[in-house]
C-alpha cells in the first residue's frame, strides 16, 4: 500500500510552509549537527562522518540556490552515512518540501524530531504539519483510523493493546478505539505520574453533545464536546473539562481565574467579566469578548476548582450572541452542580477522610438515581433500568420483574432505602455498599469503567 498525503493537502501544505523555509539559514559547522564528533572511534567512522558533513554542506549551498533536487540527492547521502543525525533528517525534509514532495518531508521532519526533541527548528515545523492536519479536522474524536492514516501516512510505529491501537507520529501519539480516534497525545515532557486523574468533575450534558476533541501534554489534560454536526473547528457552542497538572498544588481557583483574565486580556478585546460566584478554591465567573479579525465575538461561563494536586476547569462558551437569560442561567446551573470526586476509586489507595468524603458523595448521588429508578419501575422501563446494573445481573431486569415490585416502589423512600453508605476494599478494589435506614444492606456498588453501577437486584 502507498501512503502519501493527498494532492489537495499537499498544495495547502506548500502555500502554509514553503514561505518560512526560504529564509532558513542552517550553519554546518561540525559542531552544529549533533552526532558527529572530532574524535572517532575508528578510521571508517571518522572517514563517514567527514564524508556526511561534506554532503550536508553541499547540500545546503544548493538549498541556498534553490537547487531542490540537487540538494535533496546531497541530503538523502548524508543521511545515509549518519542516520542518527536529527539535524540532517531536517535538512533533508526542508529539502523534499521545497521540491512539492510533501509526504517524504513529512516522515523526515517526524525522524529528526524523534531523534531530537531538542531539535527546535525541527520541532516547530513538524508542529506546522501538526496544525495543519488540526485545522482539517482529522484529529477530532470519532475519525475513522483508515481516514487517519490515509492523510497522515505510515505511522513510525504501532502498538495494540486490549482492542485498543496507538499510532505513533514522531513525538505525538494517537488512540483508537473501535478504529475510532479517541485521543491525541503529546509526549514531550509528559509524566506518567500525571496521565492518570486523582480527581475528577463528574458532570452530564447528555443528547445532543458529543465528544469532539481530546488531547494531553505535559500541562493539562482538554475534551472538548459539541453538538454535531458543528465541529471544534467550526462551532456555535462548545463545552469543555480541562485539568491542569500540578496547579492545585500551587495556587488557588481565584488566582487560577486572575492569571487567565490577564491572558484573555492581552488576547482579545474583553467586554465583559463577571464573578458570578466568588470562592477561594471553587469560584464561578464569565467574560465576553468582542469580535476580532482571528476570532468571533462568544459569551464564556467557567468555573474553577481546585482539587487537591490539580486544578479542574469547566466551561460553555456560546457564538450566538447576545446569549439569552434564561440559557445562561441553565449553565450557571449546570456547572454549580458538577461536583468534583474520586478519579479511580477501584485502584484508589483512599485515606479515611477520603473515604467518608467519597461516601457522602455516594450517598447523595445514589438518592438521586434511586429516585429516578423507582419511576423507571412504575413504568416497566426496562432500557432505562438495566445500565445502573453490572453486566452479570441486567438480565434479571425484566419486564416481569418490574411489574412484581411496583406495588413496593409506590410507597418506597429514597432517603430510607438510602441511609448510609460503607465503604470497603474487597481483593484491592472499593465497594460500597448501600445500607437501608433498618441496618439491612439494599445493594453493593462496584466501579466499573469510571462509574459506580449495583451488582445485585435492590428491588426484588
Amino acid at each position: 500500500m502507498k501512503w502519501n498525503l493527498s494532492a489537495c493537502c499537499l498544495n495547502y501544505l506548500l502555500a502554509l510552509l514553503v514561505v518560512p523555509f526560504l529564509s532558513v539559514e542552517v550553519c554546518l559547522a561540525q559542531d552544529a549537527l549533533p552526532g558527529v564528533k572530532s574524535e572517532a572511534s575508528s578510521a571508517e567512522l571518522q572517514e563517514k562522518q567527514k564524508e556526511a558533513l561534506a554532503h550536508a554542506q553541499q547540500g545546503q549551498a544548493l538549498l541556498n540556490q534553490k537547487d531542490w533536487k540537487g540538494a535533496i540527492a546531497e541530503f538523502e547521502q548524508s543521511v545515509e552515512l549518519q542516520p542518527e543525525n536529527s539535524m540532517l533528517h531536517y535538512l533533508l525534509g526542508i529539502a523534499y518540501l521545497e521540491n512539492s514532495q510533501a509526504s517524504k518531508s513529512w516522515v523526515e521532519i517526524r525522524k529528526a524530531v524523534l531523534l531530537d526533541t531538542g531539535n527546535k527548528r525541527a520541532v516547530q515545523d513538524y508542529l506546522k504539519f501538526w496544525s495543519f492536519f488540526d485545522r482539517k479536522g482529522i484529529l477530532n474524536v470519532g475519525t475513522p483510523e483508515v481516514e487517519v492514516l490515509k492523510l497522515l501516512g505510515k505511522p513510525d510505529s504501532q502498538r495494540e493493546n486490549k482492542g485498543e491501537t496507538r499510532l505513533i507520529y514522531g513525538f505525538m501519539w494517537l488512540n483508537f478505539r473501535n478504529a475510532s480516534l479517541y485521543a491525541v497525545i503529546d509526549t514531550r515532557g509528559l509524566s506518567a505520574k500525571y496521565m492518570a486523574a486523582v480527581k475528577s468533575m463528574k458532570f452530564h450534558l447528555g443528547d445532543p453533545w458529543r465528544e469532539g476533541y481530546r488531547m494531553m501534554n505535559s500541562t493539562n489534560a482538554l475534551t472538548e464536546y459539541i453538538i454535531p454536526p458543528e465541529t471544534v473547528q467550526d462551532y456555535q457552542q462548545l463545552f469543555s473539562t480541562q485539568r491542569l497538572f500540578k496547579l492545585g498544588e500551587q495556587t488557588s481557583a481565584r488566582e487560577m481565574m486572575n492569571r487567565m483574565k490577564s491572558l484573555v486580556e492581552k488576547s482579545y478585546q474583553l467586554e465583559e467579566w463577571n464573578v458570578i460566584e466568588d470562592g477561594e478554591d471553587d469560584i464561578l465567573y464569565e467574560w465576553r469578548v468582542a469580535k476580532s479579525d482571528n476570532t468571533p465575538a462568544q459569551h464564556e461561563i467557567n468555573r474553577m476548582v481546585r482539587g487537591g494536586r490539580d486544578m479542574h476547569r469547566l466551561g460553555y462558551v456560546s457564538r450566538k450572541l447576545p446569549l439569552k437569560a434564561a440559557d445562561r442561567e441553565e449553565w450557571i446551573k449546570r456547572l454549580k452542580s458538577a461536583d468534583l470526586i474520586v478519579a479511580h476509586p477501584e485502584t484508589a489507595n483512599l485515606t479515611a477522610a477520603q473515604k467518608q468524603e467519597l461516601a457522602d458523595q455516594l450517598k447523595s448521588k445514589s438518592r438521586e438515581i434511586i429516585k429516578k429508578q423507582l419511576q423507571y419501575i412504575r413504568k416497566g422501563d426496562v432500557a432505562s433500568m438495566q445500565p445502573y446494573f453490572t453486566e452479570r445481573v441486567r438480565k434479571f431486569i425484566t419486564k416481569e420483574s418490574l411489574n412484581q415490585a411496583k406495588a413496593q416502589a409506590e410507597s418506597a423512600n429514597p432517603e430510607e432505602l438510602v441511609h448510609d453508605i460503607e465503604i470497603q476494599e474487597v481483593d484491592g478494589t472499593l465497594q460500597a455498599k448501600i445500607k437501608m435506614k433498618n441496618g439491612r444492606t439494599l445493594t453493593t456498588l462496584v466501579p466499573v469503567n469510571g462509574k459506580w453501577e449495583a451488582d445485585t437486584i435492590w428491588f426484588e
